[in-house]
């Protein structure tokens, strides 16, 4: 009998079963409790955090409907994946939030599973389970229909066999490792650099430990990681370079701005707003006296995120939008070295039944910062996409599928038409008054006249809500008022 395997008898064999059910069985029980976290929130209006949400469903909708790429510069997988949706289910509101709930659900197990193959611990995989579904960037991205929480879950499950294979020397997790990172590469640019790391920290694995790794499964695990990108680079390389189209866009803030939004101050901030960031005494530990498994791990992980903001700040660019999304990959890569804390593996808690009630409750604090955090960022984003603009939408809808040539011209100084377009579920119908931010002559001048304007455009409802246009508009006697929702006003052109 080999003396690392201890004997089993019938009733420690009953026992394992039982326990491994109550794992099961309070799996289910925290994913129905994020279930009701998401349906509570949405309930509540939280519908997005930018008005990227829009920008990205009208794209999938341009894309399955007519075959159009409206923005290069956004990497493909969103795209398809949601147009499909759309195809299956044409709803622009609701389908691309039901996706990404999807993920945001299957971003739980994926966390946990993480955990499991990292450390081999019911208690840490079960603490990363509830960690995990109580996490607010999570829940907010799980609300909001943008391509992070399709690259989150994606990224657990690359890190998850990354990690496996680091412990195991499975050929079939190395190349899963590559396929689920190559699948990470067509969703955001982030996952390039991921992939990247990993590679470099799988060959420098490979040379310095005795694990028989083949070249040419070293090589194979390349060329599926970077296939993608290599691809992508080179269709490109004809058009305009999508990637200096991001950079641009990002070159626009103040040098305080650059320094605050940078993805690692960012990093630290929020996930020490959160707690989270007492995680990182467990990597501290590991990095000082763990195994090299470990060391590794957390290098191909965690590098990627210095490097990233290291050439942030050389560029002098900083994230546009909400800057915690960007690290919020991170911060559920965290997620399970917290947990591993909180189990009591890690100082202070790690022995003697004071030091268990004393993690019991820390876990009990951290669960609540996580939750108050999640009603932060929601107050935090109230602006992003009001109840309001989805009435104003739907008003609109019932005219446009009564009338189905209708069309509107719509305020457009800045992208908050976005949502109206998506809550109309015809986003055809609109003709846009002027060019999103930038100084252009609107198709409807002010002090113009209103019929000379529109009628040759084919235009019989207006939809604007800049007080200028509004004051213009309630004295002109060729509109008629029909509607006020919120900020917008809806006028009708006068037979």
């Amino acid at each position: 009998m080999s003396p690392f395997k201890l004997p089993q008898s019938p009733r420690s064999g009953r026992f394992y079963k039982v326990a491994n059910r109550s794992v099961y069985l309070s799996g289910v029980s925290v994913l129905a409790f994020a279930v009701c976290l998401h349906g509570y929130f949405f309930a509540r209006g939280f519908y997005a955090i930018g008005w990227d949400e829009s920008g990205r469903t009208l794209d999938a909708h341009a894309w399955a409907a007519h075959g159009i790429v409206q923005v290069q510069a956004w990497l493909p997988f969103y795209r398809i994946c949601v147009g499909l949706g759309l195809k299956a289910f044409p709803d622009l509101f609701l389908t691309p939030r039901i996706i990404v709930f999807l993920f945001g659900l299957a971003a739980i197990p994926a966390a946990a599973w993480l955990a499991h193959e990292l450390f081999q611990s019911r208690k840490t995989t079960l603490l990363t389970l509830i960690l995990t579904t109580f996490f607010s960037q999570r829940v907010a991205l799980s609300l909001a229909p943008l391509s992070d929480i399709m690259f989150i879950f994606m990224t657990l499950i690359t890190a998850a066999m990354f990690a496996r294979w680091l412990r195991t020397y499975s050929r079939s997790a190395l190349l899963l490792t590559a396929l689920f990172g190559a699948l990470t590469s067509t969703v955001r640019y982030e996952g390039w650099v991921l992939d990247a790391a990993i590679f470099v920290v799988g060959a420098f694995y490979c040379r310095c430990t005795p694990i028989g790794l083949k070249r040419k499964d070293l090589l194979l695990f390349g060329v599926i990681l970077f296939s993608f990108p290599l691809g992508w680079a080179m269709s490109t390389s004809l058009m305009k370079n999508p990637i200096a189209v991001v950079i641009s866009d990002a070159q626009q803030y103040s040098p305080w701005a650059i320094v605050r939004k940078n993805p690692l101050v960012e990093f630290a901030i929020t996930n020490g707003f959160s707690l989270n960031l007492i995680g990182m005494i467990s990597i501290v530990q590991f990095m000082r006296r763990g195994e090299w498994r470990y060391k590794a791990f957390v290098a191909a992980s965690f590098a990627p995120l210095a490097v990233i903001s290291l050439a942030m700040l050389l560029l002098r660019s900083a994230q546009t939008g909400p800057s915690w999304r960007m690290i919020a990959v991170w911060s559920l890569l965290l997620v399970p070295f917290t947990a591993r804390f909180l189990a009591g593996y890690s100082w202070p808690f790690s022995g003697g039944r004071t030091s268990n009630v004393l993690a019991s409750c820390a876990t009990v604090l951290v669960l609540s910062v996580f939750l108050y955090d999640a009603f932060r960022i929601e107050r935090n984003s109230t602006w992003a996409f009001p109840y309001s603009d989805r009435l104003a939408g739907k008003y609109l809808d019932d005219f446009i599928t009564a009338a189905p040539d209708t069309k509107i011209l719509i305020e457009s100084s800045k992208y908050f038409f976005l949502n109206i377009q998506v809550a109309s579920q015809h986003p055809e119908a609109f003709v846009r008054n002027s060019v999103p931010e930038k100084q252009s002559v609107p198709i409807l001048p002010l002090g113009s006249s209103v019929r000379d304007a529109l009628e040759s455009r084919g235009v019989t409802l207006l939809v604007f809500q800049d007080n200028s246009y509004k004051d213009f508009l309630n004295r002109s006697s060729e509109v008629v008022k029909l509607k006020t929702f919120g900020p917008w006003s809806v006028y009708m052109l006068r037979q």
